[in-house]
């Protein structure tokens, strides 16, 4: 065992003194308060509508805005600050109410790296921003795609650096600078509502006021709370700071929606509402339209219009439209079984084999565009791997079904679905029929931006829907069929997630689809060797029979002479069949004098003798 350092002696030593006992303790190494991430900078509380400063500082914008207005300062550094470099931030929440990266969904905790970005205000995770712009090289937002630079990463929080967080050194708690002084708090404690537990602050506010001048201009003003008028005043600095002008009136992000009353109506074998404009309502056929209460009025013009004209878009065949069945190998009808289990069957004792039909399964990709009004989507369609999945987008799309057709629903972070004709969502059939089966495979998945799948209403219910997924839903994985992929003009798909919704999801400016270019089509492709293959099997089976005879290679000689006689015809005995008879060879003299001589009687045959088989005799001579 080593040497021990032994603490029985009868003295302190300095450093012990210093430590331990009550010497002298250097205060720069204590530790000190540090601000949390999700509260202001001035009240040291939760905030509810964040905003920063360059230096990566977060308030209340109700708390920061009076304080620029009454200092002019940095309520942290000291320095000058003016309300145009104020930056309004973007938290996002979790299902938890916790907040987290919008991107890889991870909670904000005090030891995550917390950026934003200052062009569009959202606030990530530094990893995502590190991973997803900083090292491919693409710096643009990664919910909105601003484009931005590295000068407006601004860090909200550095686990690392965590000097700028001091509370003790924060400037206005050094210099007790508030934006309400002792003397006010004492007038306000002094009123008699002050002390009201459940009076917020606006209607404290409100009842001050009412009936008072300031009242007039707060509603001329478009009204609102303390939170409003720091939004207005905030939003005022930087129109002037842009050298923008004013608006007239109120400023219309602080403006509520117009209120719109529609009559959503749930039509029978659908599964979603109806959300068109109750002035267009389509009704399921067989069902009668009845007339709205509003329509009383309406002139017959207007309600002509009410109805969408043209027929019904007739669905385009299969490649394969004449259907070739074969006799499987491995299916039986089922006949037997089913007899032998249901006394209502005919007997069967024989199982006969299945009649399938032939189906082209091509080994390649196919590649097409689908041009919209708002630009081309290039798209890559996973033939391989659903093979009548992609026969159905690509016969449809070929045959004009799409065209005209509008994406009639957009969710922001999620989805845009389209390929309804009708536009309300519950129309649209397939190449082979009403629905066709789904076809899931584990390597297809809805794992990233741009994945195409179709829609459906459950199991095996595809029609001729499908959506594009603006951002990964693995949720959906084995209950949709993936099918494709964009792979060109995701600026496309950006300008149709920013389009404007209603309430229900429906983009307000149509997005529409204009036709399509297919450029690679791997069951033509199939269709056209299989053409190719049939005639080189019927110029090879041609080639083995060999040429075929004619009159010039003596099949005519054949019946008309078959002796070979002469291969002119004689025409002494006429055209018809007596221009043969020269042909026919004579027989020779003698065998024709023996035909005409009379009949003279012969003797009758001499009997062969049977020979008298010998025996073995003895054996003499031997």
């Amino acid at each position: 065992m080593g040497k021990q350092k032994q603490k029985d002696r009868g003295y302190l030593t300095a450093t012990e003194w210093r430590t331990e006992g009550g010497g002298f303790k250097d205060k720069s190494h204590l530790p000190f308060k540090c601000l949390p991430f999700h509260c202001c900078a001035i009240t040291f509380t939760p905030f509810e509508d964040p905003a920063c400063t360059a230096d990566g500082t977060v308030y209340d914008i109700t708390n920061i805005v009076p304080y620029v207005q009454k200092f002019k300062k940095h309520p942290v550094s000291g320095e000058p600050l003016q309300l145009k470099d104020i930056i309004q931030l973007h938290f996002h929440k979790n299902a938890d109410n916790e907040y987290h990266d919008p991107i890889l969904h991870k909670v904000f905790t005090e030891s995550t790296h917390i950026v934003a970005i200052k062009t569009s205000g959202n606030v990530y995770a530094y990893e995502a921003v590190q991973e997803l712009n900083i090292k491919p090289k693409l710096m643009k937002d990664l919910l909105t795609d601003q484009p931005f630079t590295r000068k407006d990463i601004i860090h909200i929080q550095d686990p690392l650096n965590l000097e700028g967080r001091n509370l003790a050194k924060f400037d206005h708690v050094r210099n007790e600078r508030q934006v309400v002084s002792r003397e006010e708090r004492v007038a306000q404690q002094a009123d008699p509502t002050y002390s009201l537990k459940h009076m917020s602050e606006d209607t404290k506010r409100v009842m001050a006021k009412l009936n008072s001048a300031d009242s007039a201009v707060a509603f001329e003003e478009g009204g609102g709370g303390a939170r409003a008028v720091a939004h207005r005043i905030l939003a005022e600095a930087k129109a002037v700071a842009s050298q923008k002008p004013k608006a007239d009136g109120p400023d219309p992000r602080l403006q509520p929606p117009e209120a719109v009353s529609k009559d959503a109506v749930f039509k029978p074998g659908a599964s979603t509402w109806n959300t068109d404009d109750p002035k267009q309502q389509h009704h399921a056929p067989g069902h009668g339209k009845k007339k709205k209460k509003w329509q009383k009025d309406e002139p017959e013009e207007a309600a002509a219009a009410a109805v969408p004209a043209g027929p019904k878009k007739e669905v385009p065949k299969p490649y394969m439209a004449d259907a070739k069945y074969v006799t499987s190998e491995f299916r039986t009808t089922g006949a037997a079984s089913r007899s032998f289990t249901s006394t209502a069957v005919n007997v069967v004792t024989r199982n006969e084999r299945q009649k399938v039909r032939v189906e082209r399964n091509p080994s390649k990709k196919g590649y097409m565009r689908l041009h919209t009004n708002l630009g081309d989507l290039n798209l890559e369609l996973h033939c391989d791997l659903a093979p009548r999945t992609c026969e159905n987008f690509f016969v449809l799309s070929e045959g004009g079904y799409y065209t005209d057709t509008i994406f009639h629903r957009s969710i922001k972070n999620f989805m845009i679905q389209g390929g309804d004709p009708t536009g309300t969502g519950t129309g649209g059939e397939s190449i082979y029929g009403p629905t066709f089966k789904d076809e899931l495979d584990s390597r297809l998945q809805h794992s990233g931006r741009g994945v195409m799948s179709m829609a459906n209403s459950g199991p095996g219910t595809n029609g001729s829907q499908f959506f594009i997924l603006y951002k990964s839903a693995r949720h959906l994985d084995y209950k949709h069929t993936v099918f494709g992929k964009v792979v060109g003009g995701f600026d496309v798909l950006t300008a149709m997630e920013r389009v404007p919704v209603d309430g229900d999801d429906r983009p307000e400016s149509e997005i529409k689809i204009t036709g399509a270019s297919v450029f690679v089509n791997p069951y033509k492709d199939m269709e056209e060797e299989e053409r190719l293959k049939a005639d080189a099997e019927r110029k090879q089976a041609e080639k083995e029979a060999g040429p075929l005879d004619t009159e010039e290679h003596g099949i005519g000689n054949w019946y008309s002479n078959p002796a070979g006689a002469s291969k002119h015809t004689s025409t002494a005995n006429g055209s018809g069949v007596g221009k043969y008879l020269s042909s026919i060879p004579k027989k020779p003299a003698a065998l024709a004098s023996a035909d005409a001589a009379p009949d003279i009687p012969t003797a009758p045959a001499a009997k062969k003798q049977k020979l008298k088989q010998a025996g073995y005799g003895n054996f003499d001579a031997w």
